[in-house]
């Protein structure tokens, strides 16, 4: 839980977020459901076209202040995020429902897991199995392969390997068995 909080401290705005914007002591001055525009700018009251994309939430209500200084004596703005729509991540290989995902919160592999339905299984002599082979499987983040023990998570329970998923981070649950070929990037 210290992770997925210390993740949304971290966690950059980009176009497509979703914030409400107030004045602390001035209820009037609210607006619910601002989304931050394609150019990564949002307006509130005077403070207009202020950057947001790649702040985090306290470094954008910092910017906000600044611009809203020159009209308001000592404003102190209030902004709480409602819905995270600019980052994404990717669930490929034997999982129920493979594809790209809206990091629309913090999660952990965990829970990006669930959110997908769960690992693929399938029928084996009568027996219900995983069809994904955890040794085999792994999390690729910024370019680099992440060292994550899939089997210690989802087989032993360590929630030591359950980490906060980052923004462009590729999940990969290989095939128990080397018949398949996923392609990822540009691709002539």
């Amino acid at each position: 839980l210290v992770r997925v909080e210390a993740q949304e401290e971290l966690y950059t705005l980009g176009p497509g977020d979703v914030l409400n914007i107030s004045l602390f002591g001035d209820p009037e001055a609210s607006k619910t459901d601002v989304f931050v525009g394609p150019d990564g700018r949002v307006s509130f009251l005077e403070a207009q076209n202020v950057l947001a994309s790649g702040l985090t939430i306290d470094e954008l209500r910092a910017k906000m202040d600044e611009a809203l200084v020159k009209f308001r004596r000592a404003p102190r703005t209030m902004i709480s995020p409602v819905a995270y729509r600019s980052k994404k991540y990717y669930l490929l290989g034997k999982i129920a429902k493979r594809g790209v995902f809206t990091l629309d919160q913090p999660l952990t592999i965990i829970q990006a897991v669930a959110r997908a339905g769960g690992l693929e299984t399938g029928l084996t002599g009568g027996n219900v199995v995983e069809l994904a082979d955890l040794s085999r499987s792994f999390l690729v983040r910024q370019g680099t392969q992440f060292p994550i023990n899939f089997e210690k998570l989802f087989l032993e329970g360590d929630l030591a390997q359950n980490v906060a998923l980052e923004p462009d981070d590729y999940l990969f649950f290989a095939p128990s068995e080397l018949n398949e070929v996923f392609v990822l990037g540009e691709v002539n």
